[in-house]
């Protein structure tokens, strides 16, 4: 086994201290995660691509029992294929052709004692789905093979940029594996939903990621907080934008004339959800092009589903 103690050396790089915001949402999430650290039920993170799921994974990780053992990140669209089942679960010598001459495992066996973190849930095919599904009711799984069960219990956390709804409703997730999963489900609203967590965000990209360490107006932070900008991407998109402003500036020095024009004017106090850009009828709209799914039609307008909710209750009471 010596593959796994190599493995070991995976750990989780963040803890909750290091998740900046201050937001209501944000705050909530956090004390969820450190409620789930304190146990060892399966955890689900839903929320976009770049709102910090991953990093998340890693504080529970950190502030959880099985902090000394490995946290092993696995992006489930990469479990395809004939390999899949042999990459999760591992497999014995000449299982098939081509096979190592030796015992070869999987990342069930490497996460042992630790958290196996399953990035990208909603890509996971089916046949690794009822592998996963097997291994968390039983706590054993088989190497491809194999004859014997082996008996792996990480604690598992896993994350999907779809709500939970829609992975159930549209076939991403089956419902058995879904419901062993979401004992704890935590969900992180995109960055267009708490602008104020923006600044902090950005102020650690410019100084540990873009090593920038010039000036920066007020009214820049402003002007950030302010765009009628849908940041998809969320903290990506901030990364790209102050990279932008960095290139943009003739000196050590960001003003608002350094950010990117395609950003749009500043709307002092606005709310990226307001009516002016999704009018009720762009609203009613969206939502018959999806079959009244809210969650599809707050995806694709940028908005989040609870303000779909919101605005449909105070139509109806006008």
């Amino acid at each position: 086994m010596e593959e796994i103690a190599a493995e070991t050396a995976w750990r989780a790089r963040f803890s909750f201290e290091d998740i900046l915001g201050k937001s209501e949402n944000l705050q909530s999430a956090i004390r969820l995660g450190r409620h789930a650290a304190s146990k060892d039920y399966p955890t689900l993170v839903l929320g976009e691509s770049g709102t910090g799921k991953e990093l998340l994974a890693h504080a529970i990780h950190n502030a959880s029992s099985h902090r000394e053992g490995p946290f092993v990140p696995v992006n489930c669209g990469t479990l395809c294929g004939d390999v899949a089942v042999a990459e999760m679960c591992g497999y014995e010598p000449g299982a098939f052709t081509g096979a190592e001459r030796r015992t070869h495992v999987g990342i069930f066996d490497i996460a042992r004692g630790g958290t196996l973190f399953l990035d990208e849930l909603q890509d996971l095919p089916p046949t690794p789905q009822s592998v996963l599904l097997r291994f968390l009711e039983s706590g054993t799984f088989r190497r491809v093979g194999g004859t014997r069960p082996v008996r792996s219990q990480p604690r598992v956390i896993a994350a999907a940029n779809l709500a939970i709804d829609e992975l159930e409703r549209h076939g991403h997730v089956r419902s058995d594996l879904l419901y062993r999963l979401n004992c704890v489900t935590i969900e992180l609203q995109p960055l267009r939903q708490r602008r104020e967590d923006i600044r902090p965000i950005a102020e650690r990209c410019l100084r540990e990621e873009l090593h920038f360490l010039g000036a920066v107006d007020e009214d820049f932070w402003a002007r950030l907080r302010d765009l009628p900008y849908s940041w998809p991407g969320n903290a990506r998109s901030v990364r790209n934008v102050l990279l932008k402003a960095i290139l943009a500036s003739r000196q050590d020095h960001l003003t608002c004339d350094d950010l990117p024009a395609d950003l749009g004017p500043p709307t002092r106090g606005a709310d990226p959800d307001i009516e002016e850009r999704n009018p009720p009828d762009t609203m009613h709209e969206m939502l018959g092009a999806t079959g009244r799914n809210v969650s599809e039609a707050a995806r694709r307008l940028g908005i989040h589903r609870s303000t779909i909710y919101r605005r449909l209750a105070r139509l109806q009471n006008r």
